[in-house]
């Protein structure tokens, strides 16, 4: 049923587009002047937009079978930044009924989520200082929230201050790089790519942060222990025999699918992407004989 449903949306032209969070930052300690990140998606909770990232939640929590690998004892605070339809703050609530759960986010949670008693919505612009007193979580959560951030080490910084000693960090991304274990990309993605990377790094964010999130945990010196599991998302479910993990790769390849459109639709030729492009890219990603992958990073960071 979902594989059935990831496949009507990638053929589709719809903007199917990879909202977790629409993420800002501040570029230093210090409070900073308000302003708009680079996210040049359309950011919605509505309809497709909906089913897709509630998608994304459930075949990662699938996946995992559990909320995640960082074992959590009773937290009292949860925050997650970035909550998109707010389906990992609901599964955080219902996992830990005693403690406050906080979703923040730029857009509002949908009308029709039933929300737990115990989870609260702030609305707010990353890119301001927190209104949150430091050290005042015990875990702080942020799904594909990184790619959209420039200097995304320095707002690990921002990240650890609101965390209690012996809080949790839970950040996860993408390496925003196709990985092809039989032979060099093709042409398709290759283009596609130029495209897509010259725009992010026009914004001054780096699709491949999934890939340092690790590295930048343990320079920050904040924590006392860093862990990361890596889940390879293969575009072809007979890469691997794990039903849970096929699921998983088609997710995220129709969400990808919606990135390249979202930007084409909205930010129009700056975006380095054509229609043209774009056949290429879904040709090669949905070729039978291809083995393509894009590894998501996930990681649990413990506090000082």
């Amino acid at each position: 049923m979902l594989k059935t449903t990831s496949q009507r949306l990638i053929s589709s032209q719809a903007s199917t587009t990879l909202r977790r969070a629409p993420a800002n930052k501040t570029p230093s300690r210090a409070p900073q002047p308000v302003g708009q990140a680079p996210y040049p998606l359309p950011t919605s909770s509505r309809g497709v937009e909906r089913r897709r990232l509630d998608d994304m939640h459930h075949g990662i929590a699938r996946y995992l079978k559990r909320l995640t690998y960082a074992p959590l004892n009773n937290p009292t605070r949860i925050l997650e930044l970035g909550s998109g339809t707010g389906a990992w703050s609901v599964e955080a609530a219902e996992t830990f009924p005693s403690a406050e759960v906080v979703a923040a986010d730029m857009s509002p949670l949908p009308e029709t989520l039933n929300v737990p008693p115990n989870l609260t919505f702030k609305q707010m612009n990353f890119l301001d200082p927190f209104a949150f007193h430091p050290g005042s979580f015990d875990v702080v959560h942020m799904r594909f929230v990184m790619i959209h951030l420039p200097n995304p080490d320095v707002y690990i910084h921002r990240l650890a201050s609101l965390l209690r000693p012996g809080g949790w960090l839970l950040l996860e991304d993408v390496n925003h790089t196709l990985l092809d274990a039989n032979r060099p990309v093709g042409p398709g993605v290759q283009a596609l790519y130029r495209g897509y990377r010259e725009y992010m790094h026009k914004q001054g964010v780096d699709p491949q942060v999934g890939a340092q999130l690790k590295n930048m945990l343990e320079r920050s010196k904040e924590f006392s222990e860093v862990k990361e599991v890596v889940i390879p998302c293969y575009m072809n479910p007979r890469s691997t025999e794990d039903p849970a993990l096929q699921d998983l790769g088609e997710i995220l390849k129709y969400s990808i699918d919606g990135v390249y459109v979202g930007i084409m639709e909205k930010v129009g030729p700056a975006g380095g992407i054509t229609p043209e492009i774009l056949r290429g890219w879904r040709r090669e990603v949905n070729d039978p004989e291809r083995d393509l992958r894009i590894d998501m990073h996930l990681t649990w960071s413990k506090k000082l």
